[in-house]
């Protein structure tokens, strides 16, 4: 769907056409979709000159939706709720950060769209909190999957990586992918590094970023893991999608680390790196 097309679709000219239509063939169920247009616009002034082309895009992709709520500005949450999601526009990504972010996103004729659908209502009713606390979790559940694709293929990098090294190395042993099993073990890949008779191990953490300049989220058990086990334990950041990996151990990062205090923890914390 152009751009073009998908601005036409969030417009008032476009809902109230849509409106015409579903009141027109509630009225004249036996009128076929295609004269219900030309009847509506002859039946009345105000309806003449809304965007029937676009309506008509939009009673296609909410035909599933049903008929009219009692409430109008209802029935245009409907028509949006399937509009963002058959859209996508960009501005879904800021709901998580309140209304606000949301509004100031927004193009004139989308900001109309949601005022009719009473969506700015301040202070919210139930019906409006809910429609923005699912648009936020759709928007945050969308963020894990993406986040979780990026950090396997982080992983499955630092695993190729470390066979090849350990082939270099003329060790035997084979990478162990540990998170895929278990998620709590505060590392991600057990492998090894040469030892004074046998091989000992390596214990790897494995962080991605896009960012730039870098920075990664280290929890406070994969911290307390790091300590415990150092000096066997590394962090392996790979920077994508560059696939370029720095590795650093628990000394490098410590000075970055925050502390407890008074009756306050941390849990997580957030690490610039370059």
């Amino acid at each position: 769907m152009s751009a073009h097309r998908q601005e036409s679709l969030f417009t008032m000219s476009a809902l109230n056409g849509l409106l015409a239509i579903r009141r027109y063939s509630m009225v004249h169920p036996d009128i076929h979709l295609s004269e219900v247009v030309t009847a509506v616009r002859r039946v009345s002034v105000d309806n003449a000159h809304h965007n029937y082309e676009a309506a008509l895009v939009l009673h296609g992709l909410t035909a599933q939706t049903g008929g009219l709520d009692a409430d109008i500005s209802a029935f245009y949450r409907r028509i949006i709720t399937i509009l963002v999601k058959e859209l996508n526009p960009w501005w879904i990504r800021l709901s998580p950060s309140g209304r606000d972010r949301v509004k100031a996103a927004l193009s004139v004729n989308e900001a109309q769209c949601f005022d009719a659908a009473a969506l700015f209502l301040h202070p919210p009713s139930p019906e409006i909190l809910k429609w923005w606390d699912e648009l936020a979790h759709e928007v945050r559940a969308k963020d894990d999957a993406k986040h979780l694709e990026q950090g396997r293929a982080a992983e499955q990098l630092t695993m190729e990586y470390e066979i090849k090294r350990l082939a270099a190395l003329g060790i035997s042993n084979s990478p162990r992918w540990i998170s895929i099993d278990d998620n709590s073990a505060g590392y991600d890949v057990h492998s090894y590094n040469k030892g004074p008779v046998e091989p000992v191990a390596k214990l790897i953490e494995v962080k991605s970023t896009v960012r730039q300049p870098g920075e990664i989220y280290i929890t406070r058990n994969e911290w307390e893991t790091a300590l415990d086990m150092a000096p066997n334990y590394y962090f392996h950041i790979w920077t994508l999608p560059e696939k370029h990996l720095t590795e650093l151990t628990p000394a490098d990062i410590e000075p970055s680390m925050p502390v407890n205090r008074g009756n306050g923890s941390w849990q997580v914390a957030k690490v610039a790196l370059w």
